[in-house]
């Protein structure tokens, strides 16, 4: 059992090094040309500075731990919508309808990149969003700048129907269909992130995914709490109906549970409820295991025990 303290660090540092990565993989078409135009740390040098050519060898030092460094750069690429770690290919399960959509096929490196994100939602539910999802941790930011404010302005707390992501998928893919799979930049937030870094530091341009960034911060900020999590992004919701039934998720010891206390509500950035025994959607961010005043939640695998969703609840 981790300590809610535990999983909010842990899931801080995870989102963290989500963004380097996502850094050092706009940084890697650099080194590729590089590598392909020169294959020379001198020449790089003289062609792009100083600078770049410790990055340069810098790369060219860690990569050639693990074999030859061009076919090693090589293994490794792309964004949020398809990654390729040490050859290991990760595909995002929205990026995979699209494609199914449009082209009516998916190469089977494609389908095979599935296989991660899915059986970590089988798993443990939506920890996407909590532990990997490089735009919650800008919400999640938001969301502890709008608590203080708070203090001194008025926000209110606006909710939509949950199935209000779906639409976001349904309408987002029929605009692929006619437009191409460009929409998502727009729609995705993690996919507006990763967007905007690989425009800024490979090509050193403002990419137009920045903006929805922007539209989607205000929302969070000015709607409600981590607003886009709960309503807008269509892959949490994907996602949390695939984990509905994940084997690991928040558990409650009702008999140390306090009747009428509501603090894991409360506190909740998915606006589930603990203290009724709701988990669907939930994320594991531990923030109901810092507020709960017994210590009576906890991260354990469910079992024997039918989770309740929220519709349920009503």
């Amino acid at each position: 059992m981790r300590s809610g303290y535990t999983c909010l660090i842990v899931s801080i540092i995870t989102r963290l090094m989500v963004v380097l990565l996502l850094c050092y993989l706009a940084f890697m078409t650099e080194y590729l040309n590089f590598k392909l135009a020169h294959n020379n740390a001198r020449l790089v040098e003289l062609s792009a500075g100083k600078p770049m050519r410790i990055f340069y060898e810098q790369t060219e030092k860690f990569f050639s731990m693990f074999g030859d460094p061009l076919e090693t750069a090589q293994k490794n690429g792309g964004m949020t919508w398809s990654i390729r770690i040490m050859g290991v290919p990760f595909t995002d399960p929205v990026s995979a309808i699209s494609v199914l959509a449009k082209n009516h096929r998916m190469e089977i490196g494609f389908v095979l990149g599935l296989i991660g994100p899915l059986a970590l939602a089988l798993v443990f539910g939506r920890v996407f969003c909590s532990y990997i999802c490089s735009a919650s941790l800008l919400f999640f930011s938001i969301s502890r700048l709008r608590r203080l404010l708070l203090k001194w302005f008025y926000f209110p707390e606006w909710s939509l129907n949950r199935g209000f992501a779906w639409g976001v998928l349904i309408g987002g893919t029929l605009v692929c269909l006619a437009f191409g799979h460009g929409i998502w930049s727009l729609l995705l937030p993690y996919f507006a992130v990763g967007q905007t870094v690989f425009h800024g530091l490979a090509f050193g341009t403002l990419s137009v995914s920045f903006f929805s960034i922007v539209v989607f911060s205000i929302a969070d900020l000015l709607l409600g709490k981590q607003f886009t999590c709960r309503y807008l992004c269509p892959t949490g919701r994907l996602l949390g109906w695939i984990g509905r039934r994940s084997l690991v998720s928040i558990r409650r010891e009702a008999p140390r549970c306090l009747e009428n206390c509501n603090a894991c509500a409360d506190i909740c950035p998915m606006r589930i409820k603990p203290n009724q025994d709701e988990t669907v959607d939930c994320s594991l961010c531990g923030e109901c295991m810092i507020v709960c005043p017994t210590k009576c939640l906890s991260i354990a695998p469910i079992i024997g025990k039918r989770k309740v969703t929220a519709g349920s609840l009503k």
